[in-house]
């Protein structure tokens, strides 16, 4: 099911709910979701550094293991511009995966897990900024992936983070430094069923 499927205008379904509501969001006639995230906004939190935590979050609670896709495509301007899909215990124990633009200016898939403090992980080089983001949950080990046509996945990471049974799980847009970002998210689906092996995605 598309939890988005539903929202009209700036109406959201009653199954979803902002964590932090940006100023300018809304679905578009058939169904997508924009998002124009505000400057300076992220979730991060560096070893000594700055914490963020006031990123523009759409998200439903989950319960036990999930698997969850979106499909997105942004406007990324400046360094740290992201459209992502994550799930959020607190506020400093969370894990994402997006499209993002990478500090030499490419579009990458990136993923930041987060106990107390964040890592930084760039992955493959995109030509274009859309994809398919998936991550999966099979108790407190999780995988993600991204896929460029919605069929075949490839390998982001795998690694364990010890959270709660209910967790939020959305689709979050971000834009760290600078305005001019722009998240449109097509489909944002939601199941029970978790990936085989997720290094084979088998």
């Amino acid at each position: 099911m598309n939890l988005l499927a539903g929202g009209t205008a700036q109406t959201l379904p009653n199954w979803l709910q902002w964590l932090t509501e940006p100023a300018e969001w809304g679905f578009e006639p058939g169904g997508a979701l924009t998002v124009v995230p505000e400057p300076r906004t992220d979730f991060f939190r560096p070893y000594g550094g700055q914490a963020f935590d006031n990123a523009c979050l759409l998200y439903r609670e989950v319960t036990g293991d999930f698997t969850a896709v979106t499909r997105t495509r942004a406007r990324l301007v400046g360094f740290g511009d992201a459209a992502a899909l994550t799930v959020r215990d607190t506020e400093s124990r969370w894990a994402k995966v997006c499209l993002e633009r990478s500090p030499l200016g490419d579009i990458a898939v990136v993923s930041v897990v987060t106990d107390r403090w964040s890592d930084d992980a760039n992955g493959e080089l995109l030509a274009t900024p859309e994809c398919f983001l998936r991550v999966t949950r099979n108790g407190n080990v999780f995988g993600m992936h991204f896929s460029l046509d919605g069929t075949g996945w490839r390998f982001v990471r795998c690694f364990a983070l010890e959270l709660l049974t209910t967790v939020k799980v959305g689709v979050h847009a971000q834009a760290p430094f600078q305005g001019g970002c722009q998240a449109e998210f097509d489909s944002f689906e939601l199941t029970p069923q978790v990936v085989g092996d997720f290094r084979s995605d088998e």
